[in-house]
């Protein structure tokens, strides 16, 4: 077993593994450090010289939230990937010493997959999952008759969607920051999409949706050998009238079905909230998220649901902020959080 904050050569056996994913690419540790100066540590299982396991940590410090590691911040899994449980619990085990030395207050590891009985687990997420047939045409018949009517009256809006790269980021993070600051949530930098950007290169695209000229809606998507993922986006709730998130999501479905690209990760959401109907509607499927903990002895799993009472009174402070202001202040909390 080695640590390390240098960037490993995990290529070769990521590619090797059908459950890896972009999250896995340890580049992420990269763009965690580069963007919020927040350490990763990267856990090797190794066994006759070969990898048979890889974990990508990374460090978050807040006086507020607490001192933790994740795998990964800010998506939905990344966890632990290994060939047996041997090696599955040496990783586990070693994520565990940040514990008994005092680094940390606890360790999460999410995961699509679960990783063991005895860890405390947050179930309260799913991921949405559309599985994709081959070409844009099998895509709209495979819709339902109501959405297919609302994407259509959508294309009777004054809208037209662009798709592009960094030329697209300006417009993508006005939108993701207007919608970031409506849900109340800190937003992410304009440098931290930059550098997703700059790393990943042509496998991240950017979406707009333009109502005379403005950018009304956007997301950021990855795509890799696993699908087309959307992490990220957004629509401006004052042009809610103009259907501009239903255009966009059909130009990204049809992106993706055209592609090839077998499955459409809608990303996460909260059981039967506000969007996960809109994927449901879609024709999404939910895939449960085992977000587990490792504690210190006599520990308890940290409070971080955002309609927790410690986080409600934050929540809706925030959604009055101006959005500049929220830009301003966003990356600097949630550096901080995961």
């Amino acid at each position: 077993m080695s640590i390390s904050s240098d960037t490993p050569a995990w290529e070769e056996y990521l590619s090797g593994r059908a459950d890896s994913t972009i999250f896995h690419d340890p580049r992420w540790g990269e763009v965690m450090q580069a963007a919020y100066g927040n350490r990763p540590y990267y856990l090797t299982g190794r066994r006759g010289g070969q990898v048979v396991g890889v974990l990508m940590l990374v460090a978050q410090k807040s006086l507020l939230f607490g001192s933790h590691m994740c795998s990964l911040p800010y998506f939905d899994a990344a966890g632990v990937l290994a060939d047996d449980e041997s090696a599955r619990e040496a990783l586990i085990g070693e994520a565990r010493n940040f514990l008994v030395d005092g680094k940390v207050h606890w360790v999460e590891l999410r995961q699509i997959d679960p990783v063991g009985e005895s860890l405390e687990t947050r179930t309260d997420k799913v991921t949405m999952w559309l599985d994709l047939p081959d070409g844009s045409e099998a895509m709209w018949e495979q819709l339902k008759t109501k959405v297919r009517t609302k994407v259509r009256k959508s294309r009777k809006s004054d809208l037209e969607v662009v798709t592009g790269g960094a030329e697209l980021l300006d417009e993508y993070h006005a939108v993701y920051a207007r919608t970031m600051r409506d849900l109340g949530s800190p937003p992410h930098s304009r440098r931290f999409f930059r550098l997703i950007i700059d790393v990943f290169g042509d496998v991240v695209k950017i979406f707009v949706a333009r109502s005379a000229g403005g950018a009304v809606a956007a997301s950021l998507t990855m795509t890799d050998r696993r699908g087309f993922h959307v992490p990220w986006s957004g629509s401006d709730k004052r042009f809610g009238r103009l259907m501009a998130n239903r255009l966009m999501y059909w130009t990204m479905l049809a992106d993706a079905a055209d592609a090839g690209a077998g499955m459409f990760d809608f990303g996460r959401s909260t059981r039967d909230s506000g969007t996960y109907g809109f994927k449901k509607e879609w024709g999404a499927r939910e895939v449960p998220l085992y977000w587990h903990y490792l504690l210190p002895e006599g520990g308890q799993m940290p409070e971080l649901r955002p309609d927790s009472r410690k986080y409600r009174l934050m929540v809706a402070c925030w959604k009055k902020l101006p959005v500049g202001l929220a830009k301003i202040l966003g990356p600097r909390i949630i550096r901080k959080l995961s």
